[in-house]
């Protein structure tokens, strides 16, 4: 789980590094809006109901337009998750296993079905 966690870590850094974003930054980027994009847009396909799609940017377009600095909400929104991660340790996980298995686990396996449901 370590080695997984470290090549997220680096690729996320990677990323700040060619982007004009922040680690943390890209970190809510990635994890509360492509990720969950991907997972509304695969639910919309499923339910043949492309309102569930369009609804969900609607709602992060809106609410990035009243976010005054991008910068201080990133760095409190993971601040938070990174709380929320180590809550986990009541049931034995720590950081990295839990954010292994949350935010890296979970996305990857709905990725087949995101595949499968383009092939439709």
């Amino acid at each position: 789980m370590k080695t997984i966690f470290q090549w997220v870590y680096k690729l996320l850094k990677w990323i700040s590094g060619v982007t004009d974003f922040s680690y943390n930054e890209i970190n809510i980027i990635v994890y509360y809006i492509l990720i969950p994009t991907l997972f509304f847009y695969l639910l919309s396909r499923i339910l043949k109901n492309y309102l569930i799609i369009i609804s969900f940017i609607l709602f992060i377009v809106v609410t990035l337009f009243f976010i005054k600095d991008f910068k201080i909400f990133s760095d409190s929104l993971f601040k938070k998750s990174v709380a929320f991660l180590n809550w986990f340790e009541i049931i034995g996980l720590n950081y990295i296993q839990a954010s292994v298995i949350i935010c890296v686990f979970i996305p990857v396996s709905y990725l087949p079905s995101i595949i499968l449901s383009q092939k439709k």
